[in-house]
């Protein structure tokens, strides 16, 4: 029998001149982001630009990357309208 753990993660969102932090419990990277898109605060993001987000985090060209030479910490952006989206995330021991 294969038991599977939960993986804490930080997301850290750089937005609108704010910084935004929350965590999630997942089994993968891809179910904590879609997670934290579910969970974006509706005075900054309309159901609009949540399903936008839903579809680009699932997508492999707007995956996070990992940060070169720092472990378990990975990196992406993404345009929410005309305002810049900065997202770190690490994943959380």
């Amino acid at each position: 029998m294969t038991f599977y753990k939960m993986i804490k993660y930080t997301f850290i969102a750089e937005y609108r001149g704010g910084t935004y932090i929350s965590q999630y419990e997942a089994f993968d990277m891809k179910t904590a982001l879609l997670m934290w898109v579910n969970n974006l605060d509706k005075r900054y993001f309309s159901v609009h630009k949540k399903q936008i987000l839903q579809k680009e985090v699932s997508d492999n060209d707007y995956f996070p990357v990992p940060i070169d030479g720092i472990d378990n910490v990975w990196c992406t952006s993404y345009l929410s309208g005309k305002y810049f989206l900065l997202l770190n995330v690490i994943e959380t021991v």
